[in-house]
């Protein structure tokens, strides 16, 4: 059933995304009409416009992606000495579209075709093909993604960290452009209300209650020092009016 699942999606979002850029200009048009005239229907059109360009920034780090790994692994192998070396960086390069199982497919690949040569080129194989994923993962690949939708490395592995648990192959491959759409979407609305943000409205509140804490706290003090005043004249009148008797 998993395996099923995969495979549909797999087949379900190239076709998917193929009409959405066929049709991206009156997807556009029809989602800003739905928005009433004025400076609503503006703000739609920039987040649009915003949300266009973030999507655009990530599949062209995508393919950015795909070459470096293709032209990596090519040289590595042909350094190494496996056979196809090109026909392997190819296929490594075209199987970096799909998260998690495209890289395993050819890591088992090109360790069983260097295996028939000797062991120790299916071993090497295997190393450099582990320490290029690592790299890949945490180094090169939250850089080379960052230049475009504008989030931190370390907020880009986790979100890929949090869709695979949340969603296994198909959460990792949907989780940065969530985050993406997300900070987008976040940042418009944050404009459109004219907030400073979550965190600064937070320390807004925080520091007026403890504004009003204190302010409440020195009319008690000047209450108490009214009462104690009080309560000096009216012993002095008493006093006064005794001696007078």
């Amino acid at each position: 059933l998993g395996a099923f699942s995969f495979l549909t999606a797999l087949i379900l979002i190239p076709i998917l995304g193929f009409f959405l850029l066929k049709d991206a200009e009156v997807f556009k048009l029809a989602a800003v009409r739905a928005f009433p005239r004025g400076q609503l229907r503006g703000r739609a059109e920039l987040f649009l416009q915003d949300l266009n360009k973030t999507l655009r920034a990530y599949i062209r780090a995508q393919i950015i992606s795909c070459f470096l790994i293709g032209l990596v692994c090519t040289i590595g192998f042909y350094v190494i000495g496996v056979p196809f070396a090109l026909l392997l960086g190819l296929t490594a390069m075209i199987c970096e579209f799909i998260p998690l199982a495209g890289p395993l497919t050819v890591g088992i690949l090109a360790t069983v075709i260097a295996s028939f040569h000797s062991g120790s080129e299916a071993i090497a194989v295997a190393v450099f093909l582990i320490i290029l994923r690592m790299l890949q993962d945490y180094v090169f690949y939250p850089r080379i993604i960052r230049q475009g939708i504008h989030l931190h490395p370390l907020a880009i592995i986790l979100a890929v960290l949090a869709g695979g648990e949340i969603g296994g192959v198909i959460g990792i491959f949907l989780a940065i452009p969530v985050v993406a759409v997300s900070t987008v979407a976040y940042r418009h609305l944050m404009e459109h209300s004219g907030s400073a943000g979550i965190v600064s409205e937070l320390m807004e509140q925080g520091e007026t209650a403890k504004a009003n804490q204190v302010a409440g706290q020195q009319l008690e003090e000047i209450h108490v020092e009214a009462e104690e005043e009080r309560k000096t004249e009216n012993g002095q009148l008493i006093r006064e009016n005794v001696e007078l008797e």
